[in-house]
């Protein structure tokens, strides 16, 4: 009887079914939107760099550098591919488009980086829609609403999310949430 080839298959089966059924805890790529004040809406892109700045290469059709080595060097890296980010969003208030500006990027020790990006909303905004083409796998959208709490989508790839009503935040509950959205860098492993 061959029980061999069982002993060690069984194992895989296993683990390939629990990385399937546990997928989205491992994507690292987030995505966290916020109305900042009546006028303003803030959105962090929390990602691994090194991967993210391969991707905004290609997409960008430069040439691919070697990674670079350290927070500064990956910070100059991600800063100089902003265009091709902000090309491969697609932010949105009833159907308007939102320019978004760069306000900021952080990356860590351990080559996480957190994108800190601020657009104008359009007036009498209300419905909100995210859709990015700069993210290949799965990965989290969260949004906060004042009085409502967060909702969190996942998404896969260049998936539109579902169209959702926000409303400007009160000041205390709008500083809370740009510092929480501005002290977070996530880990990505799925990107």
């Amino acid at each position: 009887m061959m029980r061999g080839p069982l002993r060690v298959l069984s194992p895989a089966v296993v683990l390939l079914n629990a990385a399937a059924v546990h997928g989205h805890t491992l994507a690292g790529t987030m995505i966290s939107v916020a109305v900042a004040g009546t006028d303003r809406v803030a959105i962090t892109i929390e990602a691994e760099a090194d991967p993210l700045v391969a991707k905004l290469e290609t997409l960008a059709g430069t040439e691919t550098l070697d990674p670079p080595m350290t927070s500064a060097e990956r910070r100059a890296r991600i800063e100089s591919l902003f265009p091709t980010l902000r090309a491969n969003i697609d932010a949105r208030f009833d159907r308007q488009p939102v320019v978004l500006e760069l306000q900021n990027i952080a990356v860590d020790d351990t080559a996480q980086t957190a994108i800190r990006l601020i657009g104008k909303l359009p007036a009498g905004h209300s419905i909100f829609t995210w859709r990015s083409t700069f993210i290949f796998g799965a990965y989290r959208v969260t949004i906060r609403r004042d009085g409502a709490g967060e909702v969190i989508e996942w998404l896969q790839g260049s998936q539109t999310s579902t169209p959702i009503t926000l409303e400007p935040p009160d000041a205390e509950a709008d500083a809370s949430a740009l510092r929480l959205a501005s002290n977070r860098i996530g880990f990505s492993l799925a990107m």
